[in-house]
């Protein structure tokens, strides 16, 4: 359950909010014991990332592109933080700094995704590779995506993953604080997301 449900005071109720739809999500997804795959086309931004990020696997179409603009918001990065895993740190530093857009072929070169396909064969070539999956012991399979996932973590994944989270809560509360908003309303991306584009 929630600390104290979503209606609590001051920045409990917002922390309580995105500790369970965002962050909780995102890794129960990510620890579900079977594989799985994200197949992506179009635009994947910021909150997109965590709904493919604790996949096991990701098939790219190649009009895919990646985003994650929160830093330009003025918040720490979506609260799924794998960025340092996904990215590695360099280009995670770049990508965050600048809140530019990576291509599907920039995804896969940063091996970030798995394949890209034309987006005409993006359903058919990743409902292939899950039938090679599923052909494989479903006990092994599951022990391998347990051992892979322990080994990321004992790099530390867990603990930045929580450290970054509290960050990212202390901007939205810092926002409130200066701007009566959880996000900060002089960027450009937040023109955007209050036009109704995101």
């Amino acid at each position: 359950g929630t600390w104290c449900g979503f209606g609590c005071a001051g920045a409990e109720a917002q922390m309580a909010r995105e500790k369970e739809i965002y962050i909780g999500l995102s890794e129960r997804w990510r620890n579900f014991a079977k594989p799985t795959i994200a197949a992506v086309q179009g635009k994947c931004i910021a909150g997109g990332l965590m709904l493919v990020w604790p996949c096991d696997l990701i098939v790219a179409a190649e009009d895919a592109a990646f985003l994650d603009n929160t830093v330009s918001m003025g918040v720490c990065g979506a609260e799924f933080f794998n960025h340092p895993w996904e990215l590695g740190v360099r280009k995670a530093k770049e990508l965050l700094f600048t809140s530019d857009w990576w291509s599907a072929q920039e995804a896969l070169r940063l091996g970030m995704v798995n394949h890209v396909v034309a987006n005409a064969e993006l359903a058919a070539f990743t409902l292939s590779l899950a039938e090679r999956i599923a052909r494989q012991p479903l006990f092994a399979l599951k022990l391998t995506k347990e051992a892979i996932n322990t080994a990321q973590d004992a790099q530390g994944r867990v603990a930045a993953m929580q450290t970054s989270f509290a960050m990212h809560q202390l901007c939205h509360s810092h926002n409130m604080q200066v701007h009566g908003q959880l996000i900060d309303p002089s960027s450009a991306a937040a023109a955007f997301v209050s036009r109704g584009q995101s």
